[in-house]
């Protein structure tokens, strides 16, 4: 009678496998896995002017403008009242010409989009994007950036910064 023998597996490769077994499974559902830690917070009613202490710097060259969101007339956004990007940055009066510039954002925990973004501004929100972009204060408390139409696909939570009470929004010539 004829004996099989098992190949012998040498114990470097079964821990190669094993490895290569937990970086697969531990790659994590994508969007839908964070999709929490993006959730809206209570902002009052959408429509009525914003209520809260929160500002955001705004810098064009030498020229740097603390500006608050209080009283800035907010919209719906993810069922909460949020402040459109476009009109914080028309309420902060940093240029009568908003359409020329990209946008970049940096949160108070030193994140920035540009950096994120390899250095690229043709990957940064411009003028029609902050048209669709929002200012919104989340289920923590803090406030943050968040899309309602986005051209970046999958990349979508790169632009939506975190800790951006007390952040910098830069306009960035093309």
């Amino acid at each position: 009678m004829m004996r099989r023998h098992l190949p012998i597996v040498c114990v470097p490769c079964l821990c190669l496998l094993l490895g290569l077994f937990l970086l697969v499974s531990s790659c994590g559902e994508g969007w839908d896995g964070y999709e929490d830690f993006y959730r809206a917070g209570d902002t009052g009613t959408p429509g009525e002017p914003w209520e809260g202490v929160e500002s955001v710097f705004v810098v064009l060259g030498e020229q740097e403008l603390e500006t608050p969101l209080a009283g800035i007339d907010t919209s719906s956004f993810k069922g909460v009242a949020g402040v459109r990007l476009s009109d914080f940055i028309i309420q902060s009066g940093v240029t009568s010409e908003p359409g020329g510039y990209r946008y970049d954002f940096t949160a108070t925990d030193g994140y920035n989009l540009l950096r994120k973004r390899d250095n690229d501004k043709s990957l940064l929100p411009g003028w029609e994007d902050m048209q669709h972009g929002f200012l919104y204060r989340t289920d923590l408390g803090d406030l943050q950036v968040g899309w309602e139409e986005h051209p970046w696909g999958s990349a979508v939570s790169a632009y939506n910064v975190k800790y951006m009470n007390g952040g910098t929004i830069e306009l960035l010539d093309p």
